[in-house]
This record gives structure tokens, sequence and C-alpha cells, in this order.
């Protein structure tokens, strides 16, 4: 040791000399000195910087003021620069406070020599196609990025430092050293600049060079480590996390990859557990479970334990990722129990706790952890105690807390950890109120009252600690105290409000504390615990009358508008309204605003029976102060309410208690005649006939007016309901309603509904009738016709909702009137005769009610089951109106419609009506009542009406424009009631044919009227009819003629009218196949002579006026034989031949007779001659006829200039009429009895 004392101080010394030779070398070069040299003497003083002795050597020589200076002198020098900035490299790590003295003094830019940054920032940019320079480059670069002064120069100056280092990582991808001191600059330089220019780095995807690193070194932990430090600096920026983990970069995989290729390397899982948090931040939770990350990170967590940073990042990111995790956890088919040892990272969080206790950041995140763990697997507070395979998790989490308690921070994660598990495990929950938490957590809220972040923390715990439990008074009061406090200071903080609100919740109302304790703080979870705080205090003695004074209604009714969806709000509210409604309350404002917030309420809830329970109750509390509460409901269309709520009730998906109620606030509005007739245009604009059919029956207008057209127009203009229209019908609709309604279905083709009104408009039971002419229906459907064809089968009184809804109604108002009127007997100011005088009643069994609509206890028990009231007063609804209109409303029948309230007197229902009035002004017992009822089923039955006149016997469908009736001959159910038709009216239409096969089918027809038609063919087989007695097919464009088959016989008919058609001569073979026709009429055709007999027996009437006939067969008339009537006016006859001596009447005026002729004089038994507007010049006097029974002698507007009645004048003594105005008579002798009957005027 002693002899190498001195040889080590001699190479000292000699190092020290060489050194100085070195410097002087350095500090004494001139400008044309070789450069082998000054590499050489650069490259003599890099030997002795790589000596261990360095440090001391170097230490205090300043060599960096000549290096650098020849650095500057020689930049374009490949081998100084290499040397020199080798040599920088060597001092700034052997003497680190070279770095600090190389930095410029002055941050100005004018010096009279370059700066170290101004110099590098030269050699990269000079030397960026070298390699070797380059490595050397970024290598000083980065030692000189360790100076806070030269990092802020360099990010100063023009030249841009990035774009040098990703140039040089981008020209050489291959190289190592310039890839790993490329990443390490750039990390640094990052978190020197705002996260603006963070951005324009990867929108200009710079970040692509970092990335190609992982790709090309995937192996080379110390080129991956840099590169992650350099991600996990760009990662701040939220564009650049979803530039990130788009599918385009993906680095989620390039990071999930690094950790599980470098497990064992804590630098790197610590970085890559720090950046996936960053990722994480951005809310791509799902992207990041599906690929793998949890797992990664959980394997981190528990490698390890002791790195704080890592743990704080990683337990914050799976806090963040807990749920997705869970939510995810189905759709992998994975073993449970290996999933959740997999994702079960409590021990983890446990260890943490345990060996980070001063750490704030790692208690923050474990702390989330376990919170949220605990939240979605909820069976995990299990392994939470002091037991066997059990953590004390609760004592960690609460020891964080209160060693932290000045960390808002630990103590909300803290807080919130400990609320979950008081939750989820009473034996926690009862462990930390033993040890005194609530008293802790007192304090600190009295230590940080300015903090709503602690309060509401502190609430939040005290709110799950104290469920299930009542604390003593004293602990009450203390907490009390502070939680007033709290509220009252942050009164615009909502999540503190709520917190608080609970709290005092389980204090007030212990057994109906929240059940969903995940609520968001909002609004409406303040209102609900204030709704249910108001609720507790309402329920105290004095306390409504205060509340009430606080403006208490008020404030409900506005919570009830501020959250009109909100279930629980508006049942709370709802309840509440019922107890703080008085009298002295209410006012036309306040009842406004309460039927709008009650009806919006019941409609938006009307599956949900708890709040339509509190609401009506609140609706029948108000209308019990004020009736005129029901035109204000009816206003906001609560009877649509009360209608479906009835609905429910006939289907049975309400109980009894509901029922009642609901009934209860029907009958209270239905008091009112004017809502009444209100409600009964709503339920016909919904279809609901129940309701319909009730209003109806309690005395509701059919016909009161309405905005626009009539209530029975609306229905049918809207169509598809016939029992509606049947009930409208029944209850007396006007009959130009019923028109206008009839009109508008027509052109909606409902059927069954046109069949309803024309049976009202129609159908005759009494005459057995059906009369549809008129109409003008243009077309006609069998299913039109059927239903007004009576049914031979007995209908039946059915039981229905309506009317049994009907008497439910009227029990409630008469329950409520005989309630009045025990008021009205303790008031001293009204006598008892009074009383009685106003209301009396009667009551009538009705199983009806109880067996569809059975009654709740509250009304069996007043003693009403099955009884009907009915009041003696004339707005009342008496029991037999209210069965007449039950009867009428069920059968729909015509002739009950026509005999209803609206008719006028004289109608069947007439007597009736006495007799309900007789009934309702006498004393008679209940019996009279039965005696009534069964009076009007027996005498007012439709059935009966029908089993006495089983047929329609008479049809009429005259003037309905219609083209054809096929479809009636087509349908055999139709045909069947057709069959019994004995008469058939088709006039006045557009036929020009009548089915063939409907004629066979009217076996029972007489008469058929067909005129005024388009037929252009006589159809033959109308003769086959087996009864026709009448046809009359006059008016068409039958002809010029026809012929009838000579075998036909059709012996019934009696009546055939041809008239006004286009014939030019008599039917052929008529004679013989009608051989019994009485009367018969050719008028208005075109015949011009008759030339062939007719022969017809018993023909009593011949009509062939306006023809143009001239001349008859002599022996026309012979089989003629009961002739009594022959027209044959308007014709160009000048003779005739001889006429059945049984003609009583002869009609031949306008045509051209010159004289009498004598076949007119001999008849024995005429009556009546109309010979007027001939040419006759002379009358022959009373001895040339031959008849004594003359009546009627009509010459007027002839040429008679002589009348010679001077012999048998006394044969026209029972001459009733003799015309002979405009003639040419001067003068009349004649001593005639009636000359009263005589009319000469206009003659000469």
């Amino acid at each position: 040791m002693a002899s190498g004392g001195p040889e080590e101080g001699e190479a000292v010394a000699g190092e020290e000399q060489a050194l100085r030779k070195l410097v002087v070398r350095l500090q004494n070069i001139q400008e044309r000195k070789r450069l082998e040299t000054l590499v050489q003497t650069l490259s003599d003083l890099l030997e002795l910087a790589a000596r261990q002795s360095a440090p001391r050597l170097f230490s205090g020589k300043n060599v960096h003021v000549p290096l650098l200076l020849v650095v500057d002198l020689y930049p374009g020098a490949a081998g100084v620069q290499q040397m020199g900035w080798s040599l920088l490299c060597k001092l700034i790590e052997i003497c680190p406070s070279t770095l600090q003295n190389i930095a410029p003094k002055d941050v100005g830019k004018d010096w009279e020599v370059l700066g170290v940054h101004q110099q590098i920032l030269k050699m990269l940019t000079v030397h960026k196609g070298n390699v070797n320079l380059s490595v050397i480059g970024l290598k000083a670069l980065n030692l000189l990025l360790m100076s806070d002064i030269i990092a802020f120069l360099l990010l100063e100056e023009e030249v841009d430092v990035f774009s040098l280092v990703f140039n040089a990582m981008h020209t050489f991808p291959k190289n190592e050293e310039i890839q790993q001191h490329g990443c390490k600059a750039l990390h640094k330089l990052f978190e020197k600049v705002p996260e603006e220019q963070l951005t324009e780095f990867v929108e200009s995807k710079d970040h692509m060079i970092i990335l190609k690193v992982f790709k090309e070194f995937p192996e080379k932990e110390e080129l991956i480590l840099p590169a992650l430090y350099s991600l996990h600096s760009l990662a701040g920026p939220r564009n650049n996390v979803e530039v990130l983990m788009s599918g385009n970069v993906r680095c989620y995989n390039v990071i999930v990859e690094m950790m599980k290729s470098f497990p064992s390397s804590e630098p790197v899982q610590e970085v890559s557990c720090c950046l996936l948090h960053k990722l994480t931040l951005g809310n791509f939770f799902n992207i990041l479970v599906l690929h793998k990350v949890p797992e990664v990170i959980v394997k981190a967590v528990t490698t390890y334990p002791e790195n704080a940073k890592l743990q704080a990042a990683a337990l914050s990111c799976l806090a963040l990722l807990t749920e997705t995790i869970f939510l995810n956890r189905d759709l992998e088919e994975r073993k449970e129990e290996e999933e959740e040892e997999k994702f079960c990272w409590l021990e983890a969080c446990y260890r943490a706790l345990e060996l980070h206790r001063k750490n704030t950041d790692v208690l923050e995140a474990a702390c989330w952890a376990l919170k949220n763990l605990f939240l979605y697997q909820r069976n995990l507070h299990e392994k939470i105690g002091d037991g066997d395979n059990q953590f004390p998790i609760d004592r960690a989490v609460m020891l964080s807390m209160l060693m932290h308690s000045s960390s808002k921070e630990v103590f909300q994660a803290a807080a919130s950890t400990l609320a979950i598990l008081s939750q989820q495990n009473v034996n926690i929950r009862k462990t930390l109120l033993a040890k005194g938490i609530h008293m802790n957590v007192l304090d600190i809220m009295r230590k940080h009252p300015h903090s709503p972040e602690m309060v509401e923390s502190a609430c939040r715990i005290l709110n799950h600690v104290f469920e299930g439990s009542f604390p003593h008074l004293d602990v009450m009061t203390v907490a009390v105290s502070e939680v007033v406090k709290a509220m009252r200071k942050h009164e615009k903080s909502l999540s503190v409000q709520l917190e608080a609100l609970r709290v005092l919740l389980h204090f007030m109302m212990p057994s109906n504390s929240f059940k969903n304790k995940q609520l968001l703080c909002c609004h409406c979870n303040i209102q609900k615990c204030g709704l249910k705080l108001l609720g507790s205090v309402a329920e105290c003695t004095g306390a409504l009358e205060i509340l009430t004074q606080q403006g208490a209604t008020d404030t409900v009714l506005h919570t009830l508008q501020m959250y009109p969806d909100e279930q629980d709000i508006q049942c709370l509210g709802l309840s509440l309204l019922r107890s703080l409604i008085t009298r002295r309350s209410l006012c036309i404002a306040t009842m406004h605003v309460l039927s709008a917030v009650l009806v919006s309420t019941l409609r938006r809830f009307k599956e949900a029976t708890e709040i339509q329970m509190h609401g009506f109750h609140a609706i029948l509390a108000i209308l019990g102060l004020s009736p005129c509460f029901a035109k204000l409901l009816v206003n906001e269309s609560f009877d649509t309410v009360i209608f479906y709520q009835m609905s429910m009730c006939f289907t049975d998906q309400r109980d009894q208690q509901f029922q009642s109620l609901c009934c209860r606030c029907f009958a209270k509005i239905a008091e009112n005649d004017e809502l009444k007739n209100t409600m009964l245009e709503k339920a016909c604009m919904e279809y609901n006939s129940i309701m319909a059919e009730c209003l109806l029956l309690l005395g509701a207008d059919v016909n009161k007016k309405t905005k626009t057209n009539s209530l029975i127009y609306q229905v049918c203009e809207k169509g598809s309901n016939p029992k509606l229209v049947e009930l409208l019908l029944a209850s007396g609709a006007r009959e130009q309603d019923v028109r206008s309604a009839l009109t508008i279905s027509i052109k909606r083709g409902d059927s069954q509904i046109i069949s309803l009104l024309l049976k009202k408009l129609s159908l005759d039971v009494t005459n057995s009738s059906i009369c549809l002419g008129g109409f003008g229906f243009g077309r006609l459907e069998p299913s039109w016709l059927i239903p007004l064809f009576p049914d031979k089968l007995t209908q039946t009184r059915k039981q229905n909702a309506g009317s049994a809804l009907a008497r439910m109604v009227l029990k409630f108002q008469m329950k409520n009137i005989s309630e009045d009127r025990s008021r009205a007997s303790s008031d001293p100011n009204l006598s008892e005769d009074g009383v009685d005088r106003n209301y009396d009643w009667n009551f009538i069994p009705d199983p009806l009610v109880d067996s569809i609509f059975p009654l709740s206890d509250d009304i069996d028990s007043e003693g009403s089951e099955g009884l009907l009231f009915t009041k003696k007063k004339s707005n009342s609804i008496a029991v037999a109106d209210l069965y007449c209109r039950e009867m009428a409303c069920q059968r729909g029948s015509p002739t009950l419609m026509r005999h209803s309230y609206s008719v006028g007197p004289g109608s069947d229902y007439e007597p009736l009506m006495k007799q309900r009035r007789k009934f309702l002004l006498s004393d008679e017992s209940p019996k009279s009542i039965s005696k009534l009822s069964s009076h009007i089923r027996s005498s007012d039955s439709l059935s009966s009406l029908i089993s006495e006149k089983e047929y329609i016997k008479s049809l009429d469908l005259s003037s309905n424009e219609l083209e054809n009736i096929d479809a009636i001959s087509q349908n055999s159910c139709l045909i069947s009631h057709l069959e019994h038709l004995e008469k058939l009216e088709l006039h006045q239409n557009a036929l020009t044919n009548i089915p063939e096969q409907l004629c066979e089918n009217l076996k029972c027809l007489t008469y058929l009227d067909l005129h005024s038609n388009r037929f252009t063919a006589f159809p033959p087989y109308l003769l086959r009819m087996n009864c026709i007695t009448n046809l009359d097919i006059s008016r068409n464009d039958i002809g010029p003629s026809f012929a009838l088959d000579p075998n036909l016989r059709c012996p019934t008919l009696k009546q055939l009218n041809l008239s006004y058609n286009q014939l030019v001569c008599t039917p052929e073979f008529l004679t013989s196949v009608a051989e019994n026709l009485e009367q018969l009429s050719l008028e208005g055709n075109k015949i011009s002579c008759l030339c062939s007999p007719l022969c017809l027996k018993d023909l009593k009437t011949l009509n062939i006026s306006k023809n143009s006939i001239s001349s008859l067969a002599e022996n026309v008339f012979m089989g003629c034989t009961k002739l009594e009537q022959f027209n044959a006016r308007m014709n160009v006859l000048e003779k005739i031949p001889d006429l059945s001596s049984s003609i009583t009447s002869l009609k031949l005026s306008q045509n051209c007779f010159m004289n009498v002729p004598e076949a007119i004089l001999l008849l024995p038994h005429l009556r009546s001659v109309d010979l007027s507007q001939n040419k006759i010049t002379s009358l022959p006097g009373p001895m040339h006829w031959k008849s004594l029974n003359l009546r009627e002698l009509l010459f007027n507007h002839n040429q008679i200039d002589v009348l010679d009645l001077s012999e048998k004048a006394c044969a026209w003594s029972r001459l009733e009429k003799l015309h002979l105005s405009h003639n040419k008579l001067k003068e009349v002798k004649c001593k005639i009895l009636l000359q009263e009957n005589l009319i000469v005027y206009h003659n000469a």
C-alpha cells in the first residue's frame, strides 16, 4: 500500500498535466490549423473523460468553454462535431454542473457566439443525413433538455426542434440509438408544450413515427419504454385520445401487447397503466374491455403492489371499467369461478390501502375501485370481515378516511365505498355504527362546512349507516342539527340537498326509506324526499294548518307541474293534496291549476292504480268543497280519464274499492245536466258505448246542440260503431239529424249503421211495412235491408254494463243527497216539513247492479245493497223513466224510438208517462213499482209486436235512383224475407229490368209498381207471379209493340197499367193471358187504331186516352160485357162503334166528333158523358137519351147553337151538371129543376 501511494500520485499528476496541455491546445486553436490535430486533441480529451478519475480530473476546469468554441468554429467538420458533442455529453455525465454552466446566462438572442441550444440545432440541421452525428446529436439533445432553461430556449428558436427529431427518426427507422434517443427527446419536449400543440402533432400524424418503434423493435425494452412515455405525454388532450383509440391506430392493442411482452419490467408496466388510465378517461370503456385491457391491468396491479404510481393508475382504470366489465361477462362462455377470480381485485385493493396509507392518490383510486366492485358484484361483501378468508376492508377504508379527512377526494371515495358496504351488509353497518363512524363523519362535516363535496359525502354515508336503525335521540339531535346547517349553507347544491333530505327521512320515516339508492342526483329526487317529509309532517296534530299557511299547497302544485313524468313525485303530491286542500285555501285560480294538474297526471299515468286512487280521492275532496270544480275538470278532459278507468273496472282490472271510488266521482260530476251532455258527446267521440248508454239513461240529451253537427251525425261520420248509433237512435234522435247521418253513412259505406238508421226512419212494425222511398240511395245493398226485417226470435233483455253503471251512479247520487238531507235536518233554519217536501225516496230491488258491477263495502254497509233509489222530484231520474230508457237503449226498437220522450202527445208512450207521473206523485209502496215495471215490460215489448206481425208485407224502394236490384235477388237471406212481401214499390228509379229470379221468389206479391223507370221491353215473367193482382209499368220506354206468350196464364191480374210508353198497338195475346183483367190503361202511347176486339169479360175500366186513335173496330168491345168506364179523350175519333150496355162513364173530350154518336144515346146505364172540346153542333134533347140516370153532361167548347129541351125535359131531372160554356147558344129555354147546375157562360 505504501509503495502504491507515490505511484498513484504521480499518475494523477500526469493526468492533470496532460489535461492542461490538451486544454491549452484547444484554447490556442488557429483557424487554419489542421483538422486532424484538432480531432486528435478532442479524442485525447474524450479518452481522459472516460477514465475512472474523470469526475475529479475535469471538475472545475471549464473544458466546455473552449469545446463549445471549437464546435462553433467548425460547424461543417463532421469529425470535429462528432468528437466535440461526444466530449460534451461525457462532460455532462461526469460533471452534472456542466449543464448549468453551459446554459446561457442571458435569455436574449444577441450573443457574440451561438448558444449551446443554437449549436445543437445547427448541428442536427447541417448533418441531418449523417447517422453517427444524428445519434450523438439526439443524445446531446436529451442531455441538454434536462435543463429547463435550455429546453425553453430550444422551443423558442425559429428552427423547429420537433421537426429535426421527427426527421432523424424517419430518416433512420432501423437505427436503435436514433429511435431510442428520439423518443426520449420527444417525451421531454411533449412535457414542455401546451395541449394545443400536442393536438397539432396528432392531427398531422406525427405520432405514427412513435408507433413504428413498437412495430420495428417489439422486443427492445430500452426502445419500448421511451416510446410509451412519449405516447403517454401525447395522450393528454381528449382529441388525441380519440385518434389513438380510432380504428386506424388502436393504441390500446399496442399497449396490451407490450405489457404482455414485458411482464417483469416494472417501468413498462407502470407507464402502460398510466397510459391506459388516460385512454380510459376518454370513455372508451367497451372497446378497452373487449380487447382484454382489464386482464393486463389486474395482472400488473397484483404483480407490483408497492409501486404507488402504478397502483393509482391501475386501480383508477379498473374503477372506471368495472361497470362495462360486469355487463359484458355474460357475453363470454367462461366458468363463473374463473371470471370472479380473474376480475376480482379485492385483495389488490386491500393491499394498496395497507401499503400506501400516506399516498392519497392510491387511497382514492383503491376506494373507488372497491366501491364499483361492490356495486356490480353484490355477493362480494361476504368476503369482508375479520374471519378466515376475509379482508377487513371496512376498517382500512375507514382508516383512510380518518387519516386524510382534509382530502375531499379521499373522503368522497371512502364514504361512497362504506355507503355501499353498509347498504349490502347489515353486519358491516352495525360494526361501523359501533365504531362511531357517524360521529366521525359529523365531526368532519363541522371541520369542512364550506365544502359541498365533503358535506355530500358525509350525508351519503350517514344515509346508509342509519338505514334500518333508529338511533338515540341525542344522536338524532346532533345529526339533524348538522344536516340542517349543511342544507342552509349549500341550498343551491342539488346533491347536498338530496343526500341531506334522505338523512332526515331516516329519522322521520324509518320504515319508508328509498329502496333504490343509486338514483342520480337531480331535482326530482330532492322533490321526492321533500314530499315524503311533508307527508310525514302532515300527519302530526295541527301541522296541516301550519303547512297551509306556509304555502304548502302551492309548493306541491308547483312540484307536480315541474315533474309531470315522475311517477313517484306525482303519487306523493296527489296524496298530499288530498290532505292540504281546504275550503279556505280554494280560490278560482287555484282550482284552475288543480284541475289542469290533476287531469294531466291521471291521463299520463292511467295504468298506475295508486296514482289514480290518490287523484280520485283528491278530486272527491275538492268536489265536496266546491261543486263548480266539476266543470273545470270536464274542461280539462277529465271525462276521458274516468271513462278509461270505468272501462278497466268493467274488465275486472281494478278492485272493488277503486270501482266504488270511480263511481262516486262520476256520480258527483253527473249531477250537472250540462256536464252530462258534454260527457255524452265525449263518450260518443271516443266510441265508449258503455259510458254513452249510462249517460243517456241518466238523462243526457241526445239532441243537445253541439258546436258542429248533431251528435248522431258525428258518430256516423267517424263510423264503425253500430252499438253507439243504436243507443242514440233509441234515445230519441231527431229525424232530420238521422237523415243527415244516413247521408254520410251511405258515403262511408257502413252497412250496419245504415241499417240501423233506415230502421229508425222506415220500419213501421205496426203496419208491417218498410218505407225507403225518396232517400236517393243510388245503389242498394242487401246488408242494408236484411236487419230491417224483424227476426221471429223473441229478444230477451240483456244485462249490460251501461245500465248497471247508471243504476249504481244513481245509488251514489241518492246517498249524497240523503246525507245532505241529514245535514239539512240538523240545520235549525230548515223545518223538517220543508226537507220532506224537497226529497222523498223509494227503493227498488236491483240484482242487475250486483251481478255486473259489484259494490264495495262502504256502500253495502249503508244498507243500500240491491236497492235503487227513486227521488220524487221534477229534475230527478225516476225508476220507470230509467227503465224505459234502458229497455229502449238495449233493444234499439224503432217503435220505441218513435214513442220516446222527444215525440209529441198521442204516442203510445204517453200512457206510460202519465202512469209514471202518477206513481211518483203517489205514496204507494214499492210493490207499485214492480207493477209499473211489469206493465212496461208487457206493453212496450218489441218482441210481442214482432210475434203479432210476423212478416213485413210492404216494401217501398221508390225514388232512389236505382239502376238495378240484382244484389237483392242474389241474397238468400234477404229472399227469405221477400217471399212474404205483398206490395213492392220500385217506381221512379232508373231500372231497365227486374231480375226474373226475384220475381220467382216473390210468391205472395200482389202489387208491383214499376212506373217511371227505363224499361224498353215488357218482362213477360212478371205475369208468371202467382199472386200478382196490380201491375203498374207505366212511364217507361216499352214499345213499339210486344206479344205475350199465348200459353201463359195470369188469372190473378186485375189491374194493368201500360200508359205513357211507346206502344203503337195493344199487347198481343193480352186477352188470353190476363183474361180476368178488370182495369187496363193504355194512356199516353202512340196507338192509332184498335183493330182487334178486346175479349176481356171482367174488364171494367179501359183508358186509351192521349193516343192518336182515329178509329175503333166495330166489334172491339164485344167481349167486354162488364165495361163501366171508358176513357178515350185526346184522340182523333170521329165516330164510335157500339158500346157495352154496362158503361156508366164516357170520357171522349178533345176528339173530332161532329155530333153525338147514336151508340152513346142508346146506353141504358150511362151516368156521365164528357164530349167537351169537340166539334158538335147540336145537343140531342132528353127524349133522345135512353138512360134515365144521367148525372153529368159535359159539352163545353163545342159548336152547339141549338138546344132543344121542349120534349121530355123531366128525363133530365136527376141531372147534376150540364156544362155548355164556350158554345154558340143564344138562348136556352128550359124548365130543368136544378138550374144552378147549368153552365152556359161564354156563349152567343
